[in-house]
């Protein structure tokens, strides 16, 4: 009961931060008590949450990767710490396997293909909250998903999944298929 409460608690913050875009997506980790940190990580790894020794989480950011995919990692991280907390332990961080198919990429973390999946839905919505892309794509009708998402501060891939529509790999392999 008290987890469910937590997660409202931090839900609404966050609700806070979803009126305009593009979401200041560093000032809702900070305004739930999680620190936001940019360095450089080993290549590959996008970013991670962990604890400090006072218990404390913070995220860091790969600051070698572009701002959308610091974004969207923040974001992501973020939905780790209101859903996964007690799975972090001293840390989780996420390389490409939060957007692999292969499931052996799992086997070194508590985390399994639902927690990211749905940590990366999080993001989506933090990022790309549906009213205001709604807001948006009436604002801007002719607005195609690259602009929506320079809108919004993310990838036009991350629009894309975000609107239904294929990515551009997606939409290139349909097209070889043919």
């Amino acid at each position: 009961m008290e987890n469910r409460i937590r997660v409202k608690s931090n839900l609404d913050i966050l609700s806070e931060f979803a009126s305009r875009y593009p979401v200041d997506v560093k000032a809702a980790a900070e305004a739930i008590g999680v620190r936001v940190f940019y360095d450089e990580l080993p290549a590959g790894m996008s970013g991670k949450i962990q604890r400090d020794e006072n218990g404390k989480y913070y995220i860091v950011a790969n600051i070698n990767e572009p701002d959308e995919r610091q974004r969207f990692t923040i974001a992501h991280e973020l939905g780790h710490y209101i859903y996964h907390r007690s799975l972090i332990g001293d840390g989780v961080s996420d390389s490409p396997a939060y957007r692999a198919l292969d499931e052996s990429v799992y086997e070194t973390t508590p985390l399994e293909r639902f927690h990211e999946t749905q940590a990366n839905r999080f993001a989506a919505n933090l990022l790309m909250p549906r009213a205001l892309l709604r807001k948006a794509e009436a604002e801007h009708p002719d607005a195609d998903p690259r602009r929506l998402a320079a809108f919004f501060g993310v990838s036009e891939d991350a629009m894309r999944i975000r609107q239904g529509l294929p990515t551009k790999r997606q939409k290139a392999l349909q097209e070889e298929a043919l």
